[in-house]
Order: structure tokens, then sequence, then C-alpha cells
């Protein structure tokens, strides 16, 4: 059984939380860069259950126009911002050449030492950020202290690259209104915890019918298969969305012209 919703970094698929309904999800969206081209795919978030925050997003390069090499790589939130109008997500401070030196995500190595690994290689100024000097507090990998908490200093996420306002900076006509009690979590995250709500929460807080009771997982056990199954669900209702009218367009017009022919 995979464990890793006991884990400090957790899949989002693999946790015990959901994002509300409503919400934009943007795993499945194209990632894009500042010249239209695209760089993947957004596969997965990657959210730090202890304090319930987005940290990452898991991009597939799959398929990119920057001929990069095919593998998965993880992107901190705050670097991504939503395009205006369309359902992509832009990376625009990220040169090929750091997505080439970025290392492959594993899900079973999201340590304090991976992350620095990525914030090294993204960080580019030689500038001696407050990042910089208090990673160095956190555990080394494969230290006792690593193994037995994987903790990292709260104070790694303070700088930009994990706020997640960036990621929706572009979108605020479209925010809805916050409460003045609304916390950092709810405004950030748009998640609700699925263990402790006993199960996905509707707007509203009307819950699904047949909901999971207070402490159970949905995706407890969750197998590679049906994730898979679940990420190429979530790609096709993108695709639909995104361009199935462009695309529907295309295929009468060439039927149009295919009968202009005969």
């Amino acid at each position: 059984m995979d464990n890793m919703k006991h884990r400090r970094l957790q899949e989002l698929d693999r946790s015990d939380f959901e994002i509300v309904k409503g919400e934009p999800d943007i795993r499945g969206w194209d990632v894009k860069n500042s010249n239209g081209q695209k760089i993947g795919e957004v596969e997965e978030l990657i959210l730090d259950a202890s304090e319930k925050k987005v940290r990452y997003m898991v991009v597939d390069l799959d398929d990119n126009e920057l001929k990069l090499n095919h593998r998965k790589i993880l992107v901190p939130i705050g670097m991504a911002e939503l395009d205006r109008k369309d359902d992509d997500v832009l990376l625009p401070a990220i040169s090929a050449d750091q997505f080439n030196e970025l290392p492959d995500y594993d899900r079973n190595q999201l340590t304090p030492d991976v992350e620095r690994r990525i914030f090294s290689t993204l960080d580019r100024r030689g500038e001696s950020t407050t990042v910089r000097k208090t990673a160095a507090k956190a555990p080394v990998a494969g230290t006792k202290q690593n193994r037995e908490n994987d903790e990292m200093d709260p104070d790694f996420y303070t700088h930009e690259y994990y706020n997640l306002d960036n990621l929706y900076k572009n979108r605020l006509h479209e925010a809805q209104p916050v409460s003045k009690n609304e916390s950092e979590f709810d405004r950030g995250l748009r998640l609700w915890e699925r263990r402790s709500e006993g199960g996905i929460i509707e707007q509203g807080g009307r819950q699904h019918q047949g909901a999971p009771q207070a402490g159970q997982n949905r995706y407890q056990d969750l197998d590679e298969e049906t994730r898979m199954e679940m990420i190429r669900n979530r790609r096709n209702v993108y695709r639909e969305r995104r361009y199935g009218d462009r695309e529907r367009l295309e295929d009468r017009n060439e039927n149009i012209s295919d009968s202009d022919t005969l």
C-alpha cells in the first residue's frame, strides 16, 4: 500500500484533500512560456500536508516545443501564472537550460535536499536571499532527523517562488469576494480536508451523496493504473474545453473544402 498520505509533501490525488468545487483545477492544463511555446502539462499538484498549502506542480514535459527531454519535473507554485484569458499555465521566468537542469520528479524522493536543489537551479540572481540562509538549517537528506521527521524550515517557503498569490494575479477580476474572517489557507489553497469534513464538500457545504464518512479516504488505496486514468480524464476534459470548438471548426472547414473539390 502506498504510504504517501503520511508524508509531509503529498500528491493531491493521494492526499486527504480535494479542490473546492468552482475553484480552478489546473491539473491537465497546458504549460507554456512567455512566447506561447508549449512546455508540457500540469500532471499533479504537490501539497504540504502539515501546512495545508500547495508547494509545487508536477509538469510532464511530453510533447513540448522546446526540444526538452520527455520527463517529469517539479516547479514551485509561485513561479507559475494563469493566463489572463485562456486556461493555460505560464512559466515566464524559467529558461530552457533551467528546465534541463531540474531534477527528475520522483514521488518517493521528495526530500528537503531535492527542494534545495530545485531552488538553487531556478535562483540565478546570486543574491544572499532569506531562502538561501534558512534552507541551510533544514535537515540534510539521509540523516536520521530527516528520515524520521522529513522537516523543512518554514522560512524556506517565504520566498516568492512559493507565493500562491502569484498564480492567480492575472485572474483577480474573476476571484470570489474574500471574507474578512477567511484564513490564508482558505484564500490561497481552496481545498477541503476530506477526512475531517467527512467527504468532498460542494459549494454551500453540502456533501455528495455516498461521500465517505469521517476518517475515510476515497484514494487511500489508489493504484497507479487508476491514478493514470484520472490524469487522462482530466486531460481530455481540458482539451475538449480548451480546443474543442476550434477543432470542430477546423474539421468543418476541411469538410467544406473537400466538398468544393468534388
